[in-house]
């Protein structure tokens, strides 16, 4: 039954922002929500003006964090990562630059310019409520103050899944 009310739901504010048909188009926000009211859970039925998918309208409630970092701050990280109830991350060493435009090398004499400076970068999903703690608990951690010390991103993941038990999103954590 929630699917056929979401799918009306849906056809009904699809409609709405078409000029082909007037009717639907002269809904306004108060007529559409008692609607929703009719159907139930009008808490969970957002509507809007614009094309939104409904991963956007139901809200992200998993997360993807993606790190660079200096290659020998990884083991405070994790061990300050793990302390705030961090339980997994993927880690891989990669070589990139940024505003550090690599960097001169002298080996046996003779000078080398080093191009791609080393890095490792930190992937790791945790729940939206928890993301805003990562993050800063990465950044205090990471930071030398010095030109070079990283980026961090955070993404939203459309669907995350444990491949033993088949649990999704936050479970899957």
């Amino acid at each position: 039954m929630d699917l056929i009310r979401l799918y009306f739901v849906y056809f009904l504010c699809k409609n709405t922002n078409t000029h082909k048909n007037r009717a639907h188009r002269n809904l306004t926000d108060q007529s559409l929500h008692k609607f929703s009211s009719i159907l139930g859970r009008p808490e969970r039925i957002q509507f809007s003006s614009g094309g939104d998918t409904l991963a956007q309208r139901k809200g992200n409630k998993v997360k993807l964090i993606i790190a660079t970092i200096k290659p020998f701050k990884l083991e405070e990280v994790r061990e300050a990562l793990t302390s705030i109830g961090v339980r997994g991350m993927m880690v891989t060493e990669i070589k990139g630059f940024g505003s550090q435009s690599g960097h001169t090398e002298i080996y046996r004499g003779a000078e080398y310019a080093v191009n791609f400076v080393p890095k490792v970068k930190l992937e790791i999903v945790v729940s939206a409520a928890m993301a805003d703690q990562v993050v800063e608990t990465i950044t205090s951690t990471a930071q030398t103050g010095k030109i070079g010390d990283g980026k961090i991103f955070v993404l939203d993941v459309a669907q995350a899944v444990r491949v033993r038990t088949g649990e999704t999103n936050e479970d899957a954590l």
